[in-house]
């Protein structure tokens, strides 16, 4: 079977139209149909059916259409690949970072890689549990996220560089902020809540916080929305303390200091990495790096008072 046909099907599933496949991938609408009825022929079914709308794929047709996309995939990856080589780079590492720690700590984060000629970096934004698993199948090479996670962690490698804690914040227009000092549970109960992380072995629940009072609105994933609410209502949310104020985003007045409340619990940033990994000398110089870049954050941010 051509795999340059399976690849002009999947350009043709995608945009629903042969005439439009055919624009993007510089060819003619008969080449494009020949292709197609080749492919037919070969699996003796249509791979396709018009509607009034375009063309949608049939069942086998959608099948053979994700196994395109894949080729198509591989494909962009090599040339990318060989622009790599002949731009001198020796390999190409991709990390997982977790959401807030890349809002907060971006441009040190980019200042360290960039420091290294010999590699590429790709930075994958994304919630812990989603990352963890992709560090597990080998699409990720490296994790800077939360260290206390709710996943299978067997043949994974974890070294907590960057402590912190979990805090409550006040929205910028809470009437919590004025009177901090004397701020107790029955308050926060009687706010409104949202939650940040949801769901992704992050920030898993309010820890009881506010019992009478669940959140109704969570993000997963997204910080920038996190820190305009926090701008802009009177909301409240629970964020690791240390990154969220380390951002510049929020005053260290609208981190809460609840006199009946024992201290929030953990939410370290740990390096994460596979366990058979750990002895290729590229990927033992690209982890000093990352360590180094953590510890040196840990070293060099203040603990704003927090219990670390």
């Amino acid at each position: 079977m051509n795999p340059n046909h399976l690849k002009q099907l999947a350009v043709i599933i995608k945009q629903g139209s042969i005439s439009s496949a055919a624009e993007q991938l510089f060819v003619t609408q008969p080449t494009l149909t020949r292709a197609i009825k080749q492919l037919e022929q070969k699996v003796g079914a249509p791979l396709l059916t018009r509607t009034r709308y375009g063309v949608v794929a049939t069942e086998i047709g959608e099948r053979l259409g994700k196994v395109g996309e894949k080729i198509l995939l591989d494909a962009e990856q090599s040339e990318e690949i060989i622009r790599q080589w002949h731009s001198g780079f020796h390999n190409e590492f991709t990390i997982g970072i977790d959401p807030l720690w890349e809002y907060a700590a971006v441009h040190q984060t980019t200042h360290a890689f960039l420091q290294d000629p010999r590699y590429v970096f790709h930075l994958r934004t994304g919630s812990a549990a989603a990352q963890i698993e992709l560090l597990l199948k080998g699409e990720l090479d490296f994790i800077i996220g939360p260290a206390h996670l709710t996943v299978a962690q067997r043949g994974l490698h974890r070294e907590v560089v960057f402590r912190d804690r979990a805090a409550i914040f006040a929205g910028a227009r809470s009437k919590l902020i004025s009177q901090n000092n004397d701020v107790m549970t029955s308050d926060l109960s009687r706010s409104k809540w949202f939650i940040a992380g949801a769901n992704a072995g992050f920030m898993n629940h309010q820890h009881n916080v506010a019992p009478n009072n669940a959140a109704k609105i969570s993000f997963t994933g997204s910080i920038h929305s996190v820190m305009s609410l926090l701008k802009t209502s009177e909301m409240l949310v629970q964020l690791p303390a240390r990154l969220a104020l380390m951002s510049g985003a929020l005053q260290p007045e609208q981190m809460l200091n609840i006199k009946d409340m024992p201290s929030q619990p953990r939410r370290d940033i740990a390096l994460w990495s596979r366990i058979n990994e750990t002895e290729r000398p590229d990927a033992l110089r690209i982890r000093q790096l990352i360590f180094d870049l953590l510890q040196n954050l840990d070293q060099s941010t203040p603990e704003f008072g927090l219990e670390l």
